[in-house]
């Protein structure tokens, strides 16, 4: 069993609102699962920001402009620029001119950018199954649809 949110964030009075208890548990959840992949990701001279584009390219049906990954990982067109800056500088990724349209460009895996996340995918997946072990993958699933739910909830707040 896990250790509180109480003992471990040393509150000196225990939470009397279970929703906000709730809520501190998902931040410091997300915190220490985003501090855990830094430091996986680290080992490999990547960060999560770009993990999650070589991963999201490696798995893309069609092709995909800057502004398509910029969607697809919610995060701002500056952000996603500087972070392909750096794969591109990398050798990890290549954008290439569309025909017809000099304004955008399709990003696409290198081989060198295949052969990286094609070692580091195990790595992580190995770290995320190690750490849910304790949940069956109804439990996972379940879990989702709750967290859905509060994401949902929480778009409807003013």
């Amino acid at each position: 069993m896990g250790v509180s949110i109480n003992r471990e964030l040393e509150l000196e009075q225990p939470l009397e609102d279970i929703r906000h208890e709730l809520v501190l548990n998902i931040v410091r959840t997300a915190t220490l699962v985003s501090q855990k992949g830094a430091t996986l990701f680290r080992q490999f001279d990547l960060t999560e920001a770009q993990f999650n584009v070589l991963f999201a390219l490696k798995y893309k049906k069609s092709a995909w402009t800057q502004s398509d990954l910029s969607k697809r990982l919610v995060v701002t067109r500056a952000s996603i620029t500087s972070v392909l800056d750096k794969l591109e500088s990398k050798g990890l990724v290549k954008r290439q001119e569309v025909t017809g349209n000099r304004r955008i460009y399709h990003v696409v895996l290198t081989r060198r950018g295949k052969a990286l996340i094609d070692k580091v995918e195990p790595v992580y997946r190995g770290a995320i199954h190690n750490a849910l072990m304790p949940f069956s993958d109804q439990q996972c699933l379940d879990l989702i649809k709750r967290l859905e739910q509060v994401r949902s909830q929480a778009d409807q707040v003013e």
